[in-house]
């Protein structure tokens, strides 16, 4: 759906608490799922004697973005497979990765083109994914539509501010290179990703490059309705990557590959159950952080799953499925965007020896 059709759907008043207040499933992206309680999903469940608890570690901030984590923790999901996660928030996937990778936290959420920069710099410490879960990379150039940055030609002399090590900021010149466009060309702004949208309400900046989930809501939050708000993403710009996925220790990997297992398979079910409830999901990461709004993270969550996670190839083939045509083809312009001399291959940072069956990975 464009972001016309999605603005229909919405119905957004400009002061910020009437925002939040109005905010509701059915003006907000409805993902359409069935009514059946995500606590009743019905999948089999593999009996422990006693529950292992792991840490684990989120990708960014405790939120709506990766809420099914905590309802597989809360709804006992977890708990059928053997183990409790310990979770907690990061400033970002760089530190998510670098906490897999020291062994401070066993298993975590981070996007897979961070984690290919990590492997090419650290190949023996390097984390490994075992379930890629967004399909599509969720970067794209914010803009509002009253002074859109419709295609890429736009960014030309636009002023832009961008996260200084955000994965983003960092693949998006090699995308306007490979679209001959000077990125010198650019107005970059690098700014703390807390003031980056409010530069742009205010005017103060052109655009912003980030995570659209992120972005969006804060932007809404702050009194923006969505239909004034315009999507330029990288994956219509020949970046075909998947993002955010759950990885693993090496140490975990090589020594614990059942545990390494039953962690896909209840995330696996966690992220379904999400898709068939998300209020429900929401629920319990408010129960955690009481200060998030329940309608705007239903919001996000509801976002995060039609745009990122329910693709074309993931309704076909289910989640986690990673071609190694398309991999290699993102992997040239990571090398480019993050200044590699080398990159990893696809064995080095993935291992598919842990997904779940296909029918647990069928999420609709």
């Amino acid at each position: 759906m464009d972001n016309r059709g999605m603005a229909q759907q919405m119905v957004q008043p400009s002061k910020r608490a009437t925002a939040l207040r109005k905010l509701t499933r059915r003006d907000l992206l409805r993902a359409g799922a069935g009514a059946m309680g995500a606590a009743a999903v019905g999948m089999p469940s593999i009996a422990r004697a006693q529950a292992k608890a792991i840490p684990f570690t989120m990708d960014f901030r405790i939120y709506g973005g990766n809420s099914p984590f905590f309802f597989g923790e809360e709804s006992g999901i977890n708990k059928d497979l053997g183990f409790s996660m310990k979770i907690d928030g990061s400033p970002g996937s760089g530190e998510s990765i670098g906490r897999v990778a020291s062994g401070s936290h066993a298993f975590g959420f981070a996007d897979a083109s961070t984690l290919v920069e990590f492997t090419a710099r650290n190949p023996n410490e390097a984390p490994k994914i075992i379930l890629s879960i967004f399909d599509r990379f969720p970067a794209c150039v914010l803009s509002f539509s009253k002074k859109p940055i419709d295609s890429l030609k736009d960014l030309d002399g636009a002023r832009i501010g961008v996260g200084a090590a955000s994965a983003a900021t960092k693949v998006l010149p090699a995308l306007l290179e490979r679209n001959n466009i000077d990125p010198k060309k650019v107005d970059w702004t690098t700014v703390d990703v807390k003031l980056r949208d409010s530069l742009m309400l205010r005017g103060t900046i052109d655009g912003v490059i980030g995570f659209d989930y992120t972005s969006i809501f804060n932007l809404i939050d702050a009194g923006a309705k969505l239909e004034d708000l315009h999507f330029l993403y990288f994956s219509d710009f020949g970046f075909s990557f998947p993002s955010n996925s759950l990885i693993a220790s090496r140490a975990m990997v090589e020594k614990e590959p059942d545990l390494c297992r039953r962690v896909a398979l209840a995330t696996a079910r966690a992220w379904k159950a999400s898709v068939q409830d998300p209020a429900a999901t929401i629920a319990t990461v408010v129960k955690r952080e009481p200060l998030l709004q329940t309608k705007v993270e239903v919001a996000r969550l509801e976002w995060v799953l039609n745009k990122h996670v329910l693709t074309e190839n993931v309704r076909a083939h289910g989640l986690g499925n990673l071609d190694p045509a398309r991999m290699a083809a993102g992997i040239a312009i990571i090398k480019e965007g993050f200044g590699l001399t080398t990159v990893p291959e696809l064995s080095q940072y993935y291992d598919d020896r842990f997904l779940p069956d296909a029918s647990e990975r069928k999420l609709i």
